[in-house]
Parts: C-alpha cells; structure tokens; sequence
C-alpha cells in the first residue's frame, strides 16, 4: 500500500474516532443536563407568557377606566340616561371606537335591573352584554374568563365596575389576544382567572373547582400555591411551571405543562445539530487533510519516479529542485548520490572492462547471473537467458579431470560457501583447456542470509602451463631426486606471479644439515650421499602435495610451501626435524641421527625476487645456527 493511502486512512481513522468519542461525550453531557436545560426553557417561557398577559390585562383596565372617566357616563343618575343629550352622544362614539378597534368584541352600560342604556359590538349587542355581566360575580374592576354564549367566540375577557353604585359598565375582549399569548408554549398553556375560570391554549374549560374538569384536577394543588416567582413542579410524567400576576386573591395564574420526555427528545435534538456540525467538520477535515497529504507525499513521488528512471537506463534523471526547504535539501543530497554512484558505476565498469579478470554476480533470490562484457573475449558460450541453469556456471566445458572437483564446489557455493581458491581448466574460445582460478565472496543480508555471490574467474594459464612444464622436464638433483637449484628457484618465481591471482601466502623454507662434514670425514663420502638422500627423501615425505623441494646446493635444501594460509610451514618444519632424528641405518652398519637447522621465510606479495625471498629464509637459518642449531626459525618477509 502507498505512502499517500496509509497517511489517508490513518488520518481519517483518528479524526472519525475522535468525532465519535466527541459525540459520545456530548450526548452524555447533553442526556445529564438537558433536563435542567429545558427546566429553565419551560421557566422562561412561564415568566414570558405571564409578563404578556399581565401587560394584556393592564391594557384592558386602561381602555375601562377611560370609558368609566368619560363625563357622559358619570352624569348617569337615577337610572336615566337621556338619549337625546350630547352626553349619550358622546358615550355611544366612544363606545363604538372602542369596538371598531378590534381589540374590543363588545361594550355595555347598564343598570342594576339589567336594563341596557348603551351597547355596542355584535349583532345583539343588549342580549349579549346583558347575559355576560349579569352572569358575572366578579369584583369591580378585576378582569374575569367568561363563556360568551351567543357571540361568534367562544369565550371572553369581561370587566365591570358600578358607577355611582347604581350603572355598570362592561367590557368583552377578543379570545384573539390571549391566544396568541398562550400560543407561544410549545406544550399546553393554562391560565385560571380570580373567579377560578381555567383557559387553555386549546379552549375554554369553566371552572376550575367544578366537577367537570376531572382531566385538570391534577394541577390544582399546583395552581393553588402558585407564588409571585415562577415555581416548577412534576405532575405525573410532565413538568409544570406556574406564575402569578399578584400574590393577592385576584391574581391570574399562568401555567406551562410539558411532557418529561421532551427534555431526552430536546438534549438528542441539540446533540443531534451538535453531531451533524461535527460530521460537517470532519469532512472537512478529511478534505483538507487528504490534500495537506498529497502535498506533502508528492517530493516522495518525485524522487520514486527519478529512480525509476534511472533504474531503466536513464542516468541523466534528476529529482528537480522544489524548494529551499528540507526537501530542496534531500533532493540536492539524493542528486548528489546519483551523481557519485554513476561515477562509481562508470569507474566500475571501465575496470572491469579492462581488466582480463571475469567478474560475474550470482543473485541467489532471483536466480539469476550476469557477467563482465570481457567475458565473451575469452569464451564463446552465449547464454539464452540470465537464469542460473542457463548460465556459464552451470554450462562450462570442464576437463574431465577438474569436472568433479568443479561440479562439488560449485554446489558447495550455491549454498553459500565460497570457492576455496580452486582452479580448473575450462575450454576457452578456440576450444583449448585453459586453466583459470576462480574467486568468490559472499554477500549476506542483515539477518546474515547470503544473497548474492560475486565472483573473479582469473586466467592463471600461461603460470601454470610453466610450472607443468617445469614438472615435466624432471629437472630434478641426480642425487637426491629432487628439483635441482635452477628448477626450484624458477618454480618458486611462477609461485610470486600467482600469488596476486590465488590471494594467498606462500613460504620458503632454508634446510641446512648440521655438521655434515662429520660425515664425510668420519666415514666415507657414501655416507654423506646416503646422508643427503634420507634427507632429501625425509623432507619430501613431510612436504608431500603441499608444495616443493629442491636441493640448493651441497647440504642444503629448499622447500616451497604453497598456501601458507592453510598449510602451516612451523608444522612441516617440526614434521621434517622430528623424523630426521629418528635417523637411518647406514651401509656401514651404524646409525645415523640427523639434525638440521631450518629458516622460514613467510611471503605475502610479489614485490621481491626469488633472490632476495631464498636470502630471507637462508637468514632465518643462520640465526638457529648460532643459537644452537637442530631447530627453525621465522623471518617474515
């Protein structure tokens, strides 16, 4: 998966998770207070509805005191009103400016025997007025709920008051006002007037102590202690909240009810919105941040695309230089390394091309082997595909001698062990043997898995065609039957220019026999030739196929030790000094103990001559003559 998704979905689990656990705490805040909440709603909404009704009250008593104040009604005595004088007059247009003012239904002065003097507002203006106040008990002056039978409403505010304790004079307002007063609770208004005549903000109920409003009696007691302050009580599963006009016992009382349930469904409604901004949020959120991703992650996209190309041959590719920030900075260091390392690859590949060495990789995960291009110079295999079974590895034309020998190693290095400096004659170009050493190192991961295999395959031909040679002439001592001095010292020069080839060490080792003039002059020359050959015979024994000997001259030897690495020259020594002493049995029917003394000269480059290496060693020899002799000696060179 990208860089870019992984950012994305990592970034959009944590905002939605942290949205979740936001709305979950939000929902749990709003569930525990949201009760409380809409307690003080419902409280509001009381002291709002009170303050609009004891403002609609006040209003109606002004528009009553102006009517009682008006002279014509306060000349009325005796219960005669003239309906001729100015005054009547007077009194019937202010009535009827009262009712066309809409805010009045209807207006009556009459007297104590409900004789109507004056009325206006409806169609039976005396009928109505004179049963809506004669059916009144209120006190003077205190507004009352009343049903106003005969009237297009269905209820009413009446007010009245005696004038001159004989006339009354009344007024009906509109159910309008009220119920656009209590039209404002969202759950069921009451209003319960001085008369105890209940109102809701459905109907007209009458009143309140009667028997017929059982599905009210729950709120009396409520209702009846209403004080001044708005006070909340629970009446069964609803809240209500009630408040006085006045504490005195004309007061109106207003009550709001609301269901209990309404607070859980106003807290889910506020987190509800809280949620949905939440939501809104985190779109945005996410929107912003999957572009803030894609401008961060689009460098990384460049520099990806850059090794791509370089990766299919174009090395000419370069990541641009953006900005000056730290991706300007990874971006000249990330060109920089592509720079060094196509030099480095371009130094690499001139080497190689032109060395005569064969360099070849082995890819042990894709299976997989490429050579050097020099590798066609020197043989002709073409293979049909890089694959390993298709490589020149596994195809090679090996003398039948080596073929073992190269089949084993070669299986040996598939599992991960190296080449043990073999060498092998392999059919070159022109179809001749040729032999070549093969070198290889392995490459291991960070869990120390080999993964690949790089290897040298160097031809060694033309040294080891001379060093045959060398062997095949028998140039050896007639004697002693061992190279002579011109064989040894030609062998150990082939040896110093293969050493660079084969990366190892080799050592000379000075034998010279202690006293062997005793024997000449004790005995016989015979003796002393028997001398030299048991000698001769003893340190060839010891040698064996680890290198060669050759006798230097008179009663001297030299051996070559070929990989000193592994072919320790100290224990070939001690080998030849320990059987020498065990001594022969002569012509002349004694025994003879031999003791030698032996210099060792350790060679680990080909920058000295065979002169300067058999000079080493003869050095070492002296120096364990002069401190006692029968022993060896190192003189590293």
């Amino acid at each position: 998966m990208k860089i870019k998704i992984k950012l994305i979905i990592i970034t959009a689990v944590l905002l939605i998770v942290t949205v979740a656990a936001f709305g979950a705490f939000l929902r749990i805040v709003l569930d525990s207070t949201g009760e409380t909440m809409y307690n003080d709603y419902l409280r509001n909404v009381a002291e709002i509805e009170r303050n609009s009704l004891s403002d609609h009250i006040a209003d109606i008593s002004a528009r009553y005191d102006a009517i009682v104040g008006m002279p014509a009604v306060k000349t009325l005595t005796g219960g005669t009103f003239n309906k001729d004088s100015s005054e009547y007059k007077d009194a019937a247009d202010a009535l009827s400016a009262l009712v066309d003012s809409k805010a009045i239904s209807s207006a009556v002065i009459y007297g104590k025997d409900e004789k109507v003097f004056l009325a206006k507002g409806g169609e039976n203006d005396s009928l109505t007025a004179a049963n809506a106040f004669c059916k009144t008990d209120a006190a003077d002056g205190v507004p009352v709920v009343f049903k106003l039978e005969g009237s297009s409403d269905n209820y009413g505010i009446s007010i009245k008051n005696k004038v001159g304790g004989t006339y009354y004079v009344g007024l009906v307002f509109s159910s309008e006002g009220v119920n656009n007063i209590l039209g404002r609770s969202k759950g069921l208004a009451l209003i319960v007037d001085p008369m105890r005549s209940l109102l809701t903000n459905q109907t007209y109920v009458g009143n309140f102590d009667a028997n017929n409003v059982g599905a009210f009696d729950s709120y009396k007691v409520v209702l009846d202690d209403a004080k001044i302050e708005p006070a909340g009580e629970e009446v069964g599963s609803e809240i209500v909240y009630v408040s006085s006009l006045t504490n005195d016992a004309n007061s109106w009382i207003v009550a709001v009810r609301q269901e209990k349930a309404m607070t859980t469904k106003a807290s889910g409604d506020a987190s509800g919105t809280v949620i949905g901004i939440a939501v809104a949020m985190l779109v945005i959120c996410l929107v912003v941040a999957v572009i803030l991703i894609i401008v961060v992650t689009k460098p990384f996209y460049k520099i990806q695309e850059t090794l791509l190309k370089i990766s299919r041959g174009d090395h000419e590719a370069r990541v641009e230089i953006m900005s000056k920030n730290e991706y300007g900075d990874i971006a000249r260091v990330f060109n920089d390394i592509v720079d060094n390392i196509i030099v480095s690859e371009s130094r690499y590949r001139t080497i190689v091309e032109m060395s005569d060495n064969i360099i070849f990789e082995w890819n042990l995960n894709t299976k997989e082997v490429t050579f050097s291009n020099n590798f066609n110079k020197k043989f002709s295999y073409r293979a049909p595909s890089e694959h390993f079974a298709d490589s020149f590895l596994i195809k090679c034309k090996v003398h039948p001698e080596d073929a073992e020998r190269y089949t084993a190693d070669l299986s040996k290095l598939e599992k991960g062990t190296n080449f043990k400096h073999n060498e092998y004659r392999i059919k070159n170009i022109y179809g001749d043997y040729i032999w070549v050493l093969i070198r290889t190192a392995s490459i291991v991961d960070q869990d120390g898995k080999t993964v690949k295999i790089v290897g040298v395959i160097v031809d060694i031909d033309r040294a080891k065609k001379s060093e045959n040679i060398l062997t095949a002439r028998a140039s050896f001592d007639s004697l002693t039957n061992v190279f002579n001095r011109e064989t040894i010292e030609v062998a150990i020069n082939n040896e110093i220019e293969l050493i660079a080839a084969r990366k190892t060490e080799f050592a000379i080792l000075f034998v010279d026999i202690d006293d062997f003039k005793f024997y000449n002059d004790q005995y016989s020359h015979a003796t002393g030739d028997q001398v030299l050959r048991f000698t001769a015979t003893t340190i060839k024994n010891a040698v064996g196929d680890k290198g060669m000997v050759g006798r230097y001259g008179g009663d001297e030897f030299i051996v070559c030790i070929k990989d000193a690495d592994n072919n320790d020259p100290a224990a070939v020594a001690k080998q030849i000094l320990e059987t020498l002493k065990e001594g022969f049995d002569g012509d002349s029917g004694d025994h003879f103990s031999i003791n030698v003394s032996i210099g060792i000269s350790v060679i680990k480059d080909n920058t000295k001559r065979v002169e300067e290496i058999i000079g080493q060693a003869d050095d070492a020899m002296y120096k364990i003559k002069k401190s006692g002799k029968s022993n060896f000696g190192f003189l590293d060179a």
